[in-house]
């Protein structure tokens, strides 16, 4: 058996219903080395133990098939959060979420945001949810002499912490290159909490409005900071008049079109590298590799084709990038590939795998609320 067929043979509903019949008992399981022997009696007992929802039971049994062990862990994990009162049971969110399909780490997120849309029809989820924030960790040291602190606070509380440690973490890296991010932050975060000198300004929020391109209007030319478009009825209209003719007044408004992207970006004061990277930003939500969580606040501008290789500063030829894949990114054609490449293609950018494989997108559920995720609805 090859080690492929090995762990094809070890998917979860396999080795629960062995489990679940005693063909496989802990104590097998612990001589294995199996160190989730617990978890996996538990998981035995919910997929094939006595229920009163025997029908649902065997709808998630059957959805799960093609699940490894740990998928299945991450939805129950999930499962778990389900706030009494939502607009469905555990037994019928279990059998939704045993169908997701992907990497576990697709499967964790888009669980976790399944739970959270359904968490969102109790009337007191956010009060309930607030009582869960905890300060955890510092009472074990481990072989390198460290203790592990976490933090649990609802997200945007955690955004603000970030974005307050982050200009501090950023000088510190400027001032050493060889420090890595990570330990920048954790030093900015204890000068921060021990004496209250590090972090910055925090920049607002702004809230950006996303209009497809509509039907009747196409890319003309670039005239100057401004965009012309040319009409169906063989007029032309600049962007702002465009943007003035399909919406009332917003603080910032974006064009994107579905295939190309940002179009542009319109604002009482004008600032072309503002206008850059709020469309960019608004197009991804997070850096656009399959797998990666950084938001695009914290993203750099990435030049899809390098400026070393004739590529412009131009929106098509731009998109945000978090620091690791920025860096990490197969910028020159004539070398082997290594960690694959950002690529725009119709309908977003794109990461082509090293292997030549077919090209993947970050399938992160926040992604749906993008810019071209929402005109490509």
């Amino acid at each position: 058996m090859t080690t492929v067929a090995a762990l094809q043979a070890l998917r979860a509903m396999t080795v629960l219903e062995e489990i679940s019949s005693g063909a496989v008992t802990r104590d097998v399981l612990d001589r294995l080395g199996v160190r989730d022997a617990r978890l996996w009696e538990r998981l035995a007992v919910t997929y094939f133990g006595p229920t009163r929802y025997r029908r649902l039971q065997a709808a998630a049994r059957e959805a799960a098939v093609p699940l490894s062990l740990d998928a299945v862990a991450v939805i129950e994990k999930h499962l778990r959060s389900l706030l009494r009162g939502a607009s469905v049971t555990v037994e019928e969110l279990r059998v939704e979420l045993c169908g997701l399909r992907g990497t576990v780490g697709e499967i964790d997120r888009e669980a976790a945001a399944r739970v959270r849309e359904h968490n969102r029809t109790v009337k007191d989820a956010a009060a309930k949810a607030y009582g869960k924030r905890a300060l955890r960790g510092g009472k074990n040291t481990d072989a390198l002499g460290m203790r592990t602190l976490t933090l649990t606070l609802p997200e945007r509380q955690i955004s603000h912490i970030i974005a307050t440690l982050l200009p501090a973490a950023d000088q510190a890296r400027a001032a050493d290159p060889r420090l890595g991010y990570e330990p920048a932050m954790a030093d900015a975060a204890y000068q921060h909490l021990t004496t209250g000198a590090a972090g910055g300004e925090v920049p607002p929020v702004v809230p950006l409005v996303v209009m497809g391109l509509p039907d009747y209007a196409a890319v003309l030319r670039q005239e100057g900071d401004e965009t012309v478009f040319a009409l169906t009825d063989g007029t032309t209209i600049t962007g702002k008049e465009l943007v003035e003719h399909e919406m009332a007044s917003h603080g910032l408004v974006g064009v994107y079109d579905p295939v190309d992207g940002g179009v542009n970006l319109y604002r009482d004061q004008r600032c072309a590298s503002f206008k850059q990277r709020m469309l960019l930003a608004a197009e991804t939500i997070l850096c656009p590799t399959p797998g990666c969580t950084t938001p695009a606040d914290q993203c750099q501008v990435h030049h899809l084709t390098p400026w070393k290789h004739g590529g412009e500063t131009n929106l098509v030829n731009l998109s945000m990038a978090c620091r690791v894949h920025n860096a990490r990114n197969d910028d020159d054609p004539n070398t082997p590939p290594r960690h694959g490449r950002l690529a725009r293609e119709p309908g977003g950018v794109v990461h082509h795998p090293p292997d030549g494989g077919p090209p993947r997108t970050n399938t992160h559920p926040i992604r749906t609320l993008s810019a071209m995720g929402l005109v490509n609805r």
